[in-house]
Parts: structure tokens; C-alpha cells; sequence
């Protein structure tokens, strides 16, 4: 009797604790209430404290912990907000460090492109982040290097830090969790040695469900977190910051700053300039080249070949080509040039002697008979300076020199170059021909045609200058001679009887007028002649 009564009374005094909690029990989630049903009255503390570990099971919870470490954190949340559209990158992604107004340390991402003074950059996925660190040990060991330290004992090294490293294993493999740790003070602090109390049971039991409600709270919320960010970096590739807002943005691929001043900029691709040139265009003909005096550098159409005379070009196609020898004597280039025409079906040999140093202009065109301007645009007023192929002596030297080509049948062509001081300066241009604007043929023709009348016509007006000279200059004469036949005639007229002195100023006087009046006339011509070349040359000049 009295040990039911007291068993009743046990009972009751451990059911208040459960009633005064009991908002608390509603909150649990329905999952975890069967749990609270299902669990035996009689349960010791050692069977309590077994159920827990299974809440721990989830160990890769913990992982998501190290999300705040991400130097990308802070500047997603404040310096750069990415869009929701990416944008192609145009040109070549490399590994920078880049230091933000503000920051105290550098970061490490891939650069993209600059664009309308945005910085695109991106996180480094798992291979780009090795390049990454490989990247920045051989910086390490670079600087290293150049201070003067220098490892020689590596294995040493290696094999203090695995004897550094040993004593800390067994705490590396250790079992404990972040969850798991506050459920062991709760349990050490409840345990009071009466593991066959009700009340004691009652209360771990009440701890453990708690524990195990706030780590599945943690879980859910870390998971949502994991999800989230791997959401925003699908949706979102690019990190973006204004250009301004960086102190720096260094180039580790290339070892080089990239210039913050520039509003839109991407890394160019490499380009190997030599393996895509051409040095001459293949085929099957030779040329033999000997140069005066020997060992010259050969050059085809101004392109060093690597090759010194005398010697074979091979396999060259068979068409015309500029030769250039060079020889460097007293510290000065010697150059000599040729054009030579190569067939593929007989022996091609040319021997080129170098020239003086001077200043030259060697214009060389396919086709030949080119137009040639030197700093003057063509019009219908100008005439071209030179007809190709042709070397122009004497030429200043000049930083900046326009030459335009042109020729009937081809597009017209403009090069700026430079005329460089004792070189030869030579200028090879392939014209385009018309092929399929006939319209376009036809103007040229028509300009041609306007640039030759007025061409006439100014030859024209320079030779109506002699004419009118030497009519004017024979009316002179004439004027001369009419004088002279006035005079004899008043001579005559004071004579008061015939003699032969009278009679030969008579003839004098009839010579004078006949001549003066030929005279007059060829002036007269002349003058005529002078007149209608200045009309019809100023009509086709202007």
C-alpha cells in the first residue's frame, strides 16, 4: 500500500515540471513529439545520452561554417552587386590580385574584362584556383630569391613539420562535433550519479530533444545558406566593381598592372606574329643573290629573310619582287636595292651593290605605271609627282609622310609612313583591282579626262605668253622703223635740189615703211595667236 502511494506521489511531483513547461513541449516540431511518447519511463542515463549521436551524423554541417572566411563575403554584400545578365567575355581570362579602396589586404580572383568603366571579375573555380597558388609560390620563391634566402634543407624542413604534426592527430580524428560539444556540459552538470532517478531521467531526456531541435534548426538554416549562395553564383558569375573604387589590379599570368585608366579593356590573346607571316609567298622558282661588297642581310619586299648574300632564295613564287641588300660599315647601314621580275622556268640571278647612305624613296607597285601624291591629296588641279617604279633621291626626312597611289582600273591607296634619315625607305603596294563597279572605272576615266583638259588648258595659258611677248615685241620693231622712214622723209622734205642723197633718203624712207609694216603684221599675228591660246587655255583650265 504505501509503496503505491509513494510511487504516486513520485509521479506526481515530476509531472509538475512537465506542465509548467508545457508552451515549451508545444513548440517542438511533430516530428520530435513521437520521439517524447515513444520514450520508456524507466530509461537510464546511459540509454538517454545514446540516442544524440545520430543528430551529429550530419557531420558536413559543419562545413558551411567556413563560409564567412570567403574574401569574397564582404565584397558581394558591399562593394560589388552582381547583375542578374552576364555578358560574354571578349579576350583572354587571367589570375589577378586586386585591392580595394579600403580593404587592408589584397584579394584573389579571375579578371574578365573592363567594360564602360566596370571591372568584371569572377570566383576561380577549382583548377583555376591551383594555377592560383602555383602562381603565387613562384612569386614567393621569386621574392625570396631575390633577398637572398634560400632553402637548402627542404627535407629537414618536411620532416620537422610531419613531427610538429604527429602529436596533433589523434585531436584531428577526433569524433566531436561543433553539435555534439554543448551536449556534453548539459550532461555532465545534470549527472549527479543518481542514473535511477525518474526526475534526473526525465530532464536529460527534456535536454537532449532541445539540443537536438537547435541543431536541426542550425541545419536547416545552413543547408538554406549553402543553397542560396550556390543559387547567386550560378545566376550571377561576375563580381563587379567600379574601377575607381580599386587601388590596384595586378596581372599574375603576365606579371604586369593592368592600367585602371582605361574605360574598357581586355587581355589580348597571344599572337605569334612569326609563325603567321609569311616571309615571301611560297612556290617553286630559286633567285641567287650576290651582293658588292659580300655578307650582306638579304631583305624580300623589306622583310628580313635571315639569310646573307650571296645566296639562294628558295622556293619563292614567281612574280616581281624588291631585293634589298644591308651591310653595316663604320657603325652605318649600306643599302642597296633592286626589282627583280623571278620566272619559275629559267635560272634568276641578280647581283646588288649597296649605295652610299641617303635619304631615299623607293616606291615599287603591282602594276607598274602607278600615280604617285606626296603629302597632296589627287585632284583634277594636281598632277601626280612620280610614275612607279621609281626611287626618289634627295627626300627630307620626315616623321610623317602621306603617299597616295592611284591608277585607272584599281582602288586608290593611302599609306602613312615614316622617311627615315640615310635608309632607303622602300614602299612596295599591291593595288586592288575594280572587278565588279564599272561605275567606279567610268569616274576615274571622267577624271582622267577633266584632269587633261585642264592640263591643256594651262599649257595652254603658259604658251600664250610667247606670242603675245613676240608681237608685242615686233610691233616695237615696227614702231622703230616707222620712226626711222618719218625721219628720212623730213630730211628729204629741207633738201632744196635732187641729188643722190635725196634720192637715197626716198629709198631709205620707202624700205623703212615696208619693213615697219611687216613687222607690224607678224606683231599683229602674234598677238592673235598670244590672245586665242590665253582664251582657250583659260576655257579648259577653269
Amino acid at each position: 500500500m504505501w509503496n503505491r502511494i509513494c510511487v504516486l506521489f513520485l509521479a506526481f511531483v515530476t509531472a509538475l515540471p512537465a506542465l509548467a513547461d508545457e508552451d515549451d513541449w508545444d513548440n517542438v516540431p511533430e516530428s520530435a513529439a513521437p520521439a517524447a511518447e515513444s520514450t520508456p519511463v524507466a530509461e537510464t542515463p546511459a540509454q538517454a545520452s545514446e540516442p544524440a549521436a545520430p543528430a551529429a551524423e550530419p557531420a558536413p554541417v559543419a562545413k558551411p561554417a567556413e563560409k564567412p572566411a570567403d574574401p569574397f563575403a564582404k565584397l558581394d554584400s558591399a562593394k560589388a552587386p552582381v547583375d542578374t545578365v552576364a555578358k560574354p567575355a571578349v579576350g583572354r581570362e587571367v589570375p589577378v590580385r586586386y585591392w580595394i579602396m579600403g580593404d587592408s589586404v589584397e584579394q584573389e580572383a579571375i579578371f574578365v574584362k573592363i567594360e564602360r568603366d566596370t571591372v568584371y571579375l569572377k570566383r576561380p573555380n577549382a583548377d583555376e584556383q591551383k594555377n592560383l597558388e602555383k602562381l603565387q609560390e613562384a612569386t614567393i620563391a621569386a621574392m625570396e630569391e631575390s633577398n637572398g634566402q634560400h632553402q637548402d634543407d627542404e627535407e629537414d624542413d618536411e620532416a620537422d613539420s610531419v613531427a610538429t604534426a604527429a602529436p596533433a592527430a589523434p585531436v584531428a580524428v577526433a569524433d566531436t562535433t561543433p553539435a555534439e560539444q554543448p551536449q556534453e556540459q548539459p550532461q555532465e552538470e545534470v549527472d549527479d550519479g543518481a542514473d535511477d532517478d525518474f526526475e534526473t531521467a526525465l530532464q536529460k531526456e527534456d535536454t537532449r530533444m532541445k539540443l537536438e531541435e537547435i541543431a536541426r534548426v542550425e541545419e536547416e538554416i545552413r543547408q538554406q545558406e549553402i543553397q542560396d549562395s550556390i543559387a547567386a553564383d550560378s545566376a550571377n558569375p561576375f563580381i563587379k566593381i567600379y574601377r575607381l573604387d580599386l587601388r590596384r589590379l595586378y596581372n599574375m599570368e603576365d606579371d604586369e598592372m593592368i592600367d585602371l585608366g582605361l574605360s574598357n579593356y581586355v587581355v589580348p590573346e597571344y599572337v605569334d606574329d612569326e609563325e603567321e607571316m609569311e616571309l615571301y609567298p611560297p612556290g617553286s622558282a630559286n633567285l641567287f643573290v650576290t651582293s658588292v661588297p659580300a655578307a650582306c642581310s638579304l631583305f624580300v619586299n623589306g622583310i628580313p629573310i635571315k639569310q646573307v648574300a650571296p645566296d639562294t632564295i628558295k622556293r619563292i613564287a614567281p612574280g616581281k619582287y624588291t631585293i634589298s641588300v644591308m651591310q653595316v660599315l663604320k657603325g652605318v647601314e649600306w643599302w642597296g636595292t633592286a626589282v627583280v621580275r623571278i620566272n619559275s622556268d629559267s635560272l634568276n640571278r641578280i647581283e646588288i651593290p649597296v649605295e652610299r647612305p641617303s635619304t631615299r624613296l623607293t616606291l615599287n607597285t603591282d602594276p607598274e605605271a602607278v600615280e604617285v601624291f606626296i603629302n597632296e591629296v589627287p585632284t583634277v588641279n594636281i598632277m601626280p609627282h612620280y610614275m612607279t617604279d621609281v626611287v626618289v633621291d634627295g627626300i627630307r626626312p620626315q616623321a610623317k609622310t602621306s603617299l597616295y597611289f592611284r591608277k585607272v582600273g584599281y582602288r586608290d591607296t593611302t599609306i602613312v609612313t615614316e622617311i627615315k634619315a640615310f635608309m632607303p625607305n622602300l614602299i612596295n603596294v599591291e593595288m586592288e583591282p575594280i572587278l565588279d563597279d564599272l561605275a567606279l572605272i567610268e569616274e576615274q576615266n571622267a577624271f582622267n579626262d577633266e584632269r587633261s583638259k585642264r592640263r591643256i588648258g594651262r599649257g595652254l595659258l603658259w604658251s600664250s605668253i610667247v606670242p603675245i611677248i613676240a608681237g608685242g615685241v615686233m610691233w616695237y620693231l615696227a614702231e622703230k622703223d616707222w620712226s626711222d622712214a618719218a625721219d628720212k622723209k623730213k630730211a628729204y622734205g629741207m633738201s632744196a635740189f635732187e641729188s643722190p642723197d635725196t634720192q637715197k633718203m626716198v629709198k631709205d624712207n620707202h624700205d623703212l615703211n615696208k619693213k615697219g609694216d611687216t613687222k607690224a603684221g607678224i606683231g599683229i599675228g602674234l598677238g592673235v595667236v598670244g590672245v586665242g591660246l590665253l582664251v582657250a587655255g583659260f576655257v579648259l583650265a577653269f
